[in-house]
């Protein structure tokens, strides 16, 4: 099980920092017949603080267009900078 978390703040009062802590970026077309209209999805992955067997996960998106698709880099790099790094987090993700 995953807990989905859109609380930054709540994520890290619940993440175990000891254990290691994850990020990455996954980009889903959410208009497969043009191809026009995508979502950014920046994920980082934890196990909790508590010893439970779920994953914990703080999630954040951007709904972007075909056109404004060279700012995904950077998006991401901000959101890297803004919330992965502090948590000392490396590319990867917890999975079950």
């Amino acid at each position: 099980m995953k807990e989905l978390i859109f609380d930054f703040e709540e994520f890290k009062n619940k993440v175990d920092l000891t254990k290691p802590v994850h990020h990455c970026v996954y980009s889903k077309c959410i208009d497969p017949k043009h191809g026009v209209f995508y979502r950014l999805e920046f994920w980082i992955t934890g196990l909790p603080k508590d010893g439970g067997k779920h994953i914990v996960c703080f999630y954040a998106e951007r709904r972007t267009t075909i056109a404004e698709r060279e700012n995904d880099k950077k998006w991401y790099d901000l959101m890297v900078e803004k919330f992965a790094k502090p948590l000392g987090a490396t590319e990867g993700e917890w999975k079950e």
